[in-house]
């Protein structure tokens, strides 16, 4: 958000605000005091009226304020911009979600790298001391887990896998939980379902760790521990990003670690609802997904896909012939298999385009929400 003082008319230029007389009158501030401003009108073209120590002000944003809400910032630089950060506000409902956010921009790659290093960590023959403490059952559990989730060859057998990854990773296990107890029949079956989650084995082994991090019986609990709530940290970062992906832009975003022959990938795969409202008055469903893919031997590829009803466009996009040369063969075979799942194709293609496989990665593509975390006052 960035504020213009009364009188002041500012015109949007490549994303930024070029101003066209100075700015005066604005209310003085400090580095680190928190203010309240409250949205005196709906947003028109970008431009919001607000009440900002009792001074009326108009600012521009391209967050989705409404008329009525109040919003916290904190002051956190003056010069050359005065620099807000958002504190709490109704569009975000809670620190926890926008500390998700946050955590998700420093560490990007917090949950493939859980993955790569769970598999070891809690495999049988690693565990050794720790297993009377965790139980051979939960140790079972976890990796159990953990496989399921970790997409290989064998899960190309599984057309659900995706669906059953949201459920089994934790996404709606809080969910689960809250429906579970509301509603009697299928209670215990509800609550044993969403217990064998990755997310509900974690929170278990984790209380039995944070016993023992004081005594002496199990000297390296503390580090297990410390793993554990990593895992944790980062199933419940990639639920907050949901949230706002979600309430935001219509938008979800997965990540899904991709076992190869010698090493583990990670494909991020984001599913976009398209024009939510105007597709359920016309009663057409349609979806876009778009999967950023990372590989040694193939470099990036990006699959881009839009499913209207059953009929399906799907572009696998590279930067180099001979990968398109080595993947446009496979095709036939895809289409085959989406065929036998009930879908009508469209087109089913390869290309070779620099343009459309740069910054597809979920930093990239989350800016727009990363942007929502600050606001940017002109003095």
């Amino acid at each position: 958000m960035k504020i213009l003082s009364p009188g002041i008319t500012a015109q949007k230029v490549n994303g930024a605000l070029k101003i066209q007389t100075k700015s005066h009158g604005l209310p003085s501030l400090s580095v680190g005091e928190v203010v309240e401003a409250e949205i005196l009108e709906n947003p028109s073209a970008g431009n919001i009226p607000i009440l900002f120590k009792n001074k009326k002000t108009t600012v521009y944003s391209d967050l989705p304020f409404k008329k009525g809400e109040k919003i916290a910032v904190k002051v956190t630089q003056l010069h050359p911009k005065v620099i807000l950060r958002i504190v709490s506000d109704d569009i975000f409902r809670g620190s926890n979600v926008m500390n998700a956010l946050r955590s998700f921009r420093s560490n990007p790659k917090m949950l493939s790298s859980f993955f790569m290093d769970a598999t070891a960590i809690f495999n049988p023959d690693n565990i050794g001391e720790f297993e009377p403490l965790i139980g051979r059952e939960n140790i079972q559990n976890i990796n159990e887990r953990i496989a399921s989730l970790i997409f290989s060859r064998e899960s190309l057998k599984n057309p659900f896998f995706l669906k059953n990854f949201i459920h089994q990773l934790g996404y709606l296990f809080e969910k689960e939980i809250g429906e579970a107890l509301k509603n009697k029949p299928g209670r215990v079956l509800s609550i044993k379902n969403a217990g064998q989650t990755l997310k509900a084995l974690l929170l278990k082994i984790s209380g039995r760790l944070q016993a023992q991090t004081a005594g002496d019986r199990f000297p390296g609990s503390e580090k297990l521990a410390e793993f554990v709530r990593s895992g944790l940290t980062a199933i419940e970062t990639h639920q907050g990003l949901n949230y706002l992906l979600q309430e935001q832009e219509g938008k979800y975003m997965f990540q899904i670690p991709l076992l190869f022959p010698e090493s583990m990938g990670m494909a991020e795969i984001f599913v976009n609802f398209n024009n939510r409202e105007d597709t359920e008055k016309k009663g057409r469903k349609k979806q876009s997904v778009l999967i950023c893919l990372d590989m040694d031997a193939l470099g990036r590829i990006v699959v881009e896909t839009v499913i209207e009803k059953k009929k399906m466009y799907c572009t696998l996009k590279c930067k180099d012939h001979n990968i398109a040369n080595f993947i446009s063969p496979l095709l036939t075979e895809l289409g085959q298999t989406l065929e036998n799942l009930g879908y009508k194709l469209g087109h089913l293609k390869c290309s070779v385009t620099t343009a459309g496989v740069r910054a597809k990665h979920a930093v990239d593509a989350l800016q727009p929400l990363f942007a929502q975390d600050s606001v940017d006052f002109l003095v």
